[in-house]
Parts: structure tokens; C-alpha cells; sequence
């Protein structure tokens, strides 16, 4: 999962080009936006499927890669 979304957010928002780190901030590095994160949310819920409440879209779950994948396995396992 975590691969993928990695992938993902490199494809999209960053052309194909470059890294980003496992804790990096992804809004504070302005790789992500509002918008960008309604992308990642229609990538998560369509290509991994994974229903994501948006009570649970805050700043702690989806601002890095690691707590994006923490969060969504809590998902998976209810």
C-alpha cells in the first residue's frame, strides 16, 4: 500500500520527477493541496479500496506517507 501511494503521489503531482520521503509533510512541501488531496482520496477509495470517512481526513492521518498508510490500516482491519 504504501508503494502505491507513494507511486501516486509522485506520478501526479510531481510529473514523475524526484522523491518524497516517507514523513515528509506533503503540504507543507506543496506537493499536495485541497485539491490534490481529493485525489488522493478518489485514488484510495478506487484503486485500493479503502472507504474513507471524511471524519477521519484531517492533517494527523493524511499529512505524510506514514501516517496516510497507519490510518488506512485501521480501515482495513474493522
Amino acid at each position: 500500500m504504501k508503494e502505491q501511494l507513494k507511486q501516486f503521489i509522485i506520478n501526479t503531482f510531481m510529473f514523475g520527477e524526484g522523491a518524497v520521503e516517507d514523513d515528509e509533510n506533503l503540504f507543507d512541501a506543496s506537493i499536495i493541496d485541497s485539491l490534490g488531496l481529493l485525489k488522493l482520496l478518489a485514488f484510495i477509495e478506487e484503486k485500493l479500496k479503502i472507504s474513507v470517512d471524511m471524519a477521519d481526513v484531517t492533517m494527523e492521518n493524511f499529512s505524510t506517507i506514514n501516517k496516510m498508510v497507519k490510518a488506512l490500516e485501521t480501515k482495513i482491519k474493522k
